[in-house]
């Protein structure tokens, strides 16, 4: 057998049945492995995207990848039947797309969208992922979506992110903590708003949709062009995504709770 497969897949046996993250040398005592040979397994499926490192920290835990590989249809299905119908009715009643993300890790996905009917829009593509310490979508700031993401996170983590994003826009060091208190008011406000710092000519909302203890589950997104999300029409689609946002907020805590009860 190939050893280093062999390790792998031990050490994703084990992250599986883990409770709780887990240290590099907690799980090279529990493998008999060495630390450095754990080390390195680990940062391959941080790479590959089964595994994430905690925040903040140096302990690791499975992402959702192995699940929605090996349990893809009925775990696609079952999101996507509570989150799409509430797309659309947003949409419905504003008139702008709608897009829901989660973030894992370092990284952005496109979970679904639907689009507005107008002609002119704006839209992401779904199953696009794209790494959160980055400029995305070739913007030319950070978007509201990482503003909700970073409003769940260290303070010093968030630094190190909007650094990389500062020198890969080439702005001064003074970039980092504007964006640091617009990420406050996120945390304070339960809602991003960005008006053309992303992409020009662009206004969005983001508004994040929390589980059971205040953690992040994904994010909602209503955006589209400028000239049409001004003044009042920018305030009505602001409340109809936050409210929105509460309904998903309970319909994933409860039906996926329910699900998993049953299962």
């Amino acid at each position: 057998m190939d050893k280093t497969l062999t390790k792998g897949l031990m050490l994703i046996e084990t992250l599986c049945r883990s409770k709780q993250s887990r240290g590099v040398s907690d799980l090279a005592s529990e493998l008999s492995l060495t630390k450095s040979n754990v080390h390195r397994l680990l940062q391959t499926l941080v790479v590959s995207g089964f595994v994430s490192r905690e925040v903040g920290g140096d302990r690791y835990v499975m992402t959702s990848k192995l699940w929605r590989l090996s349990r893809a249809p009925r775990f696609n299905d079952a999101l996507l039947a509570l989150v799409h119908p509430l797309l659309s009715e947003l949409v419905a009643k504003t008139g702008e797309t709608a897009t829901f993300v989660i973030v894992e890790g370092n990284t952005v996905v496109t979970l679904d969208q639907v689009e507005t009917p107008q002609t002119i829009r704006v839209y992401y593509t779904v199953g696009d992922s794209q790494p959160l310490d980055q400029v995305l979508r070739g913007g030319r700031g950070i978007s509201g979506i990482q503003q909700v993401a970073f409003a769940f996170r260290p303070d010093i983590d968030v630094r190190g992110a909007l650094d990389s994003i500062r020198q890969e826009l080439g702005l001064p060091p003074a970039y980092i903590n504007e964006q640091i208190a617009r990420i406050e008011a996120v945390r304070r406000d339960g809602y991003a708003l960005v008006k053309g710092e992303w992409m020009e000519d662009v206004n969005a909302v983001a508004v994040p949709v929390k589980g059971d203890a205040g953690d992040l589950v994904g994010i909602v997104i209503s955006f589209g062009p400028a000239h049409r999300l001004t003044g009042r029409a920018l305030d009505q689609i602001r409340n109809s995504t936050c409210q929105m946002a509460i309904r998903l907020t309970d319909k994933l805590v409860r039906d996926l709770s329910d699900g998993e009860t049953a299962g």
